[in-house]
């Protein structure tokens, strides 16, 4: 499979572009809700697994051994009124379940880097860089052995096991509330300015 790509996104104008796949059970999407543009994925619901996801309907264009993505991200998760919530933003092969990906969940404090073969999953030791509702500058690099997650420009992390093996990866965004509870004052909420996504 050749890999030729190289995507940016700004998530501007005033709708998600029609290349991006979304669904949402108990949440919503919204272009233009930032300061200075951008992308809003929240909940609503306050039913269990209220969640948003968000990809490239499955084309899958960046390799798995030699590509990266870069996002700016602020995570209001951890506002979140839940016990068993989770976000995951990066590439992936399939949603939720095989990929490499900055992780914020319940129970941690700070980012992690995530790396899943399937619903099982490998998860570094804590960054330094707090899931707490700031503006945050990542870099997910695959490489033919391992996986590096860079926060605002410093390597932050580094897995080398649970590496996906499923040739091809596409960007994508994965929010899940997980149990219920309030809602309307605690959504989980992910807020994007850009994205790049290159094969190396």
């Amino acid at each position: 499979m050749a890999y030729k790509q190289h995507f940016i996104e700004w998530f501007s104008g005033k709708q998600l572009p029609s290349y991006w796949s979304t669904t949402v059970g108990g949440a919503s999407i919204i272009m233009n809700d930032v300061v200075d543009g951008g992308l809003k994925l929240y909940t609503t619901s306050t039913g269990t697994n209220s969640n948003f996801t968000m990809n490239f309907n499955n084309k899958r264009q960046y390799s798995h051994t030699g590509s990266v993505c870069q996002f700016t991200i602020n995570a209001d998760v951890q506002q979140a009124s839940t016990t068993n919530w989770f976000l995951q933003v990066g590439l992936g092969h399939t949603v939720g379940n095989t990929g490499h990906w900055l992780s914020a969940k319940s129970a941690q404090s700070y980012f992690r880097l995530q790396t899943s073969q399937s619903e099982s999953a490998t998860y570094s030791a804590d960054t330094t860089v707090a899931n707490s509702p700031a503006w945050v500058s990542a870099k997910i690099e695959n490489k033919s052995g391992s996986c590096e997650l860079s926060l605002n420009g410093v390597l932050s992390a580094t897995n080398d096991s649970g590496l996906q093996t499923s040739t091809g990866m596409q960007p994508n965004v994965y929010g899940n509330r997980g149990t219920s509870g309030s809602a309307g004052s605690n959504p989980l909420v992910c807020l994007l300015r850009y994205m790049e996504v290159y094969n190396t």
